[in-house]
């Protein structure tokens, strides 16, 4: 991620390439540039912190959930927000705010309960339901096939035959949802996955150990490459595939040699471990030792699948310092002097810096912020709409930002923002409210917030060409 980019070099082909496109043709028209489609603004969510666990098979994350002191609030995911159950209402007042797209996730365990092979009818008739709901209210579905739920029958990324059946899973899901979803994304922060569930062990399925960290990235590019291979083979016409990455500027917490060393060694891990083998790059030089005896012959290639889009999910900074434990560097607090939400710090420069960061070394392959949003202490106030002021400031300085990096040459099509709804926010339980939509998790009541009111009129004042793009069931 620390490329230097020659601007005046970029600049110059750029404006080569504009004049170029100007030439006159044969017939004495001008040629012009290729339209680029409207930017796409919508909400984020996932299967696993939304659903409850009603006709479904057991998930790594019920396990989790159901050994006590894993989630700090005592709180389990059965119930989640129901929107299995509820998804309708939920749509309702998405509809209502005018909210053009919805990126949610379909549960592995939903799909394939009790194993590999034929999948759930209920399961996939659910999916459909969701998808033809959306449609019908004007929402365009993007579907994420992993967001971080693993049946418990397919064991764990420590074992690389769990990309092939992921990719099974996948297959199945796109066979039944292809013919009116376009917009598919793979797998969701394989990096999240990796250390937080494999090397610190704070997320399912709880490991702590750099072996099992290292197998899991890996057999996550693995399954990144089937998986898009599954979804090309059975989308419709016109579909386009991509995968997501929590993306972040790393930082040392000093200047000394050894948090700059510290530093460099987990941007490896975070964001070049899955980003350079996926655009043909291979593993950094910096982890290639560690990750060579995982690699067998063709894996790179299977790997390197060229998405049709990258979506990047981004929230602060990471700042690294060294450590004397076995991995050698641990996370910093963030500077002092920088505003925090309950989960991150605000950092909208950081969004800039790391879109235009991802253009320069990968190229252009088109942009979507997938994740961006603020755990707040909204409280619900149920007697009127919550008044979020700060959610509503915090978005608009990001979506500054995001238009930044636009105005730089980045290849930004859209935004999502997370979430649609307050959550069951995996090892916080429900203690943190991301949400546009406030929900009491023991009553499942709902409540639309101030910001989901405003968010449309945030992202057409940074995004003047934003507008519905989406087709009609």
């Amino acid at each position: 991620m620390d490329d230097q980019h020659n601007e005046l070099s970029r600049r110059t082909i750029l404006a080569g390439g504009a004049a170029t496109a100007m030439i006159a043709t044969a017939s004495g028209t001008l040629a012009q540039p290729a339209a680029r489609p409207p930017f796409v603004w919508g909400v984020a969510a996932s299967a696993a912190q939304t659903e409850s666990r009603q006709g479904r098979g057991r998930s790594n994350w019920d396990v989790f959930a159901d050994t006590p002191g894993k989630i700090s609030d005592g709180s389990t995911n059965a119930r989640c927000t129901e929107f299995d159950l509820r998804y309708e209402q939920d749509l309702d007042l998405l509809k209502a705010a005018g909210v053009k797209a919805f990126r949610i996730s379909t549960a592995w365990p939903r799909i394939q309960p009790d194993g590999p092979g034929k999948p759930s009818a209920a399961g996939l008739d659910l999916y459909s339901k969701m998808v033809d709901a959306m449609l019908a209210r004007g929402i365009d579905p993007w579907v994420t096939l992993f967001h971080w739920d693993v049946p418990v029958w397919a064991g764990d990324f420590r074992d690389r035959d769990i990309a092939a059946r992921m990719a099974d899973y996948a297959g199945h899901v796109v066979a039944k949802l292809g013919d009116r979803v376009k917009h598919w994304i793979a797998l969701n922060e394989p990096n999240s996955v990796a250390l937080a569930g494999y090397i610190v062990g704070l997320h399912a399925p709880g490991i702590a150990e750099l072996p099992a960290g290292l197998a899991a990235i890996h057999h996550q590019n693995l399954s990144i490459g089937l998986v898009t291979q599954a979804i090309r083979a059975r989308a419709s016409a016109g579909s386009l595939v991509g995968t997501t990455h929590n993306i972040a500027p790393v930082r040392p917490h000093t200047q000394s040699d050894a948090d700059k060393k510290a530093a460099s060694m987990f941007d490896a891990l975070w964001n070049g471990a899955f980003l350079d083998p996926l655009f043909a790059r291979g593993y950094p030089a910096l982890l290639a030792p560690l990750m060579n005896p995982l690699v067998k012959p063709g894996d790179l290639t299977t790997i390197a699948v060229k998405p049709d889009f990258l979506g990047v999910n981004y929230y602060q900074r990471i700042y690294i310092k060294a450590d004397a434990g076995p991995a050698g560097l641990a996370l910093a607090d963030s500077p002092a002097n920088l505003e925090k939400t309950a989960s991150f710090a605000v950092e909208p420069d950081g969004l800039t810096e790391v879109l235009v960061a991802t253009r320069d070394r990968y190229g252009d392959t088109p942009l979507y912020i997938t994740e961006t949003g603020f755990a707040l202490d909204d409280g619900p106030k149920w007697a009127g709409r919550i008044n979020d002021a700060r959610r509503q400031e915090y978005l608009d300085q990001y979506l500054a930002a995001a238009a930044a990096a636009k105005a730089k040459g980045v290849d930004l099509r859209g935004l999502f923002y997370w979430s649609a709804t307050d959550n069951w926010e995996w090892a916080d339980g429900f203690k943190k409210h991301f949400g546009l939509i406030a929900v009491d998790p023991a009553t499942q009541r709902r409540g639309a917030k101030r910001s989901l009111a405003t968010y449309g009129g945030h992202v057409r004042r940074h995004f003047p060409d934003a507008t519905a793009n989406v087709r009609k069931p």
